[in-house]
């Protein structure tokens, strides 16, 4: 199954563009990858609470009483300058998935062109995110408002909320898998045939209906082998940021005990250390990002030949494979031992060693003997003078 071989080759492919380090790469790939997201479609985290501590009470009704106007303002200020930042973060976002794929199928990278290059793409999946997105949110928030708005006890909103909840856990199932095989297929597709959103959904579709079982076991592989990396990726996160934290500390509390200027210098040293932090994630994160990735593009490549992006990696890995003896089929070792086969049987031999063994001269079957007393003994049985050039020239024969 291509989705269960593809793993394999994924590992090659990356393998073949991390290695050896380019120190450039790596730090450009990180940025990049920064934007893309290292795990999309991965379940979050589930808040629980001990259903004994809500019993009957009685919603609050008062609220939080009036609002001073200037504290209104600033939230309202900050709420819009928060969405703008989000938007612009997942506009770039957008158009570095593009950035990405292109370096994974060209195995160099330039960023300034290739966003160039695909400026129009990333806003048209910037696009299709967001109104996604949102519609999730409203079919989601706006149940959750109006109950929380006209219900009266605490009971009665859980119990609604649970109600909610059984219809917003398959909608975010389905909305994961969408924005998944949005990212990982259909934008590779918008990518090699300059395709719309829509466009690129629609080609897939096709791909998608023809091998399903493929796809799901992808699923199933991917969802399972992010769970084990981001636990094994946090786990590094988790000792790099407390090794790279110590230096910072130490100079910041320093910096910071002097007073003064020493208190602006802490904050300065702080801000170096949070992007220092940010740049270790992003590094930790990369290869597994490229990973994945690469799975993708090999499946797509598998189940729809028009649609492979990565021919050259694709033959590559696999040549890997054979050469070293891991990936060998049965038809292949077939050939191989024909090969082995004609080898041997073609191989020159002496022919003398078999006109030794001849039984020219009246020897039994069982006469084991050769070389010299042989031929003393043909010697002696040959008739003189008549044949005895005849008996020379058999004599050279037997040798």
């Amino acid at each position: 199954m291509d989705a269960v071989d593809d793993l394999g080759d994924a590992i090659e492919t990356t393998r073949a563009l991390l290695l050896p380090v380019r120190v450039w790469l790596w730090l450009k790939l990180s940025v990049v990858v920064l934007f893309v997201g290292g795990s999309l479609g991965s379940p979050g985290n589930l808040a629980t609470s001990d259903p004994q501590m809500v019993g009957d009470e009685p919603m609050p009704q008062d609220g939080l009483g009036e609002i001073p106007d200037d504290v209104l303002a600033a939230a309202v200020v900050l709420a819009v300058v928060a969405i703008l930042l989000w938007a612009l973060f997942a506009l770039l976002g957008a158009i570095m998935e593009f950035v990405f794929i292109e370096t994974l199928r060209s195995t160099e990278i330039h960023v300034r062109r290739y966003s160039r290059a695909n400026l129009g793409r990333g806003i048209r999946l910037f696009a299709f995110r967001a109104l996604v997105s949102l519609g999730l949110l409203a079919i989601v928030a706006v149940p959750v408002g109006y109950f929380l708005t006209s219900t009266a006890t605490t009971d009665e909103f859980i119990g609604e909320l649970a109600l909610i909840a059984l219809v917003a856990i398959p909608l975010y199932i389905v909305y994961a898998i969408v924005m998944r095989f949005t990212s990982e297929f259909v934008a590779p597709i918008m990518l090699l045939e300059d395709r719309s959103v829509l466009g690129g959904w629609r080609r897939f579709w096709a791909t998608l209906r023809g091998n399903v079982g493929e796809y799901v076991v992808y699923l199933l592989l991917v969802w399972v082998l992010q769970l084990v990396t981001s636990i094994a990726v946090g786990f590094v996160i988790l000792f790099g940021a407390v090794v790279l934290a110590i230096p910072f500390v130490i100079v910041g509390v320093l910096a910071y005990a002097l007073g003064g200027g020493g208190v602006y210098l802490a904050g300065a040293i702080g801000v170096v250390g949070l992007l220092a932090l940010i740049a270790l994630v992003a590094l930790v994160q990369m290869p597994v990002r490229t990973y994945f990735q690469y799975y993708a593009l090999l499946l797509l490549g598998d189940t729809d030949s028009e649609l492979d992006l990565v021919p050259e990696q694709r033959g590559a890995a696999r040549a890997n494979h054979t050469g070293a003896g891991e990936t060998v089929r049965a038809d292949e070792r077939t050939d191989r031992s024909d090969d082995a086969h004609d080898e041997f049987d073609t191989e020159p031999r002496d022919e003398t060693d078999d006109y030794g063994w001849l039984d020219e001269s009246g020897f039994d079957d069982d006469d084991d003997r050769t070389g010299t007393d042989a031929t003393d003994d043909r010697n002696d049985d040959a008739t003189p003078s008549d044949d005895s050039d005849d008996r020379d020239d058999d004599a050279d024969r037997g040798w």
